[in-house]
């Protein structure tokens, strides 16, 4: 069964901004927390120490740094793509439904799948 790619489900232009904003560890790392977490809202304090614990960027030498980024640029980049909600004053973020963040966990699915099927 083949899967769906994003070509399949989104225009160019939305392809290449999503590309662009997921290139950066720190954005990544928002999208892996919202993957891995049950939480829909998160603070960007709990964002930034997420980010710096899982060392999404070797670049970040602490959670302010990280908080200065995400508040600046990363979660208005993320929510201009609709991939959640950022409420720039009360620094909370809200994960929106969203095909990429569908397809990230399908994703990761399907590799701990793969890692764990040559295991006896």
């Amino acid at each position: 069964m083949s899967r769906p790619t994003l070509e399949d489900e989104f225009e160019p232009e939305t392809i290449d901004d999503l590309q662009s904003i997921l290139s950066n560890g720190y954005t990544r790392g928002v999208v892996d927390y919202f993957h891995r977490c049950t939480d829909d809202v998160a603070s960007l304090d709990e964002l930034a120490d997420y980010i710096v614990d899982g060392q999404f960027d070797c670049a970040a030498e602490s959670s302010r740094d990280v908080t200065i980024y995400l508040h600046h640029a990363g979660l208005p980049r993320l929510a201009n793509v609709g991939l959640l909600e950022y409420d720039e004053r009360s620094k909370h973020v809200r994960r929106r439904d969203h095909p990429v963040l569908e397809a990230s966990r399908a994703f990761h699915e399907s590799t701990e799948c793969d890692e764990n099927a040559g295991v006896a």
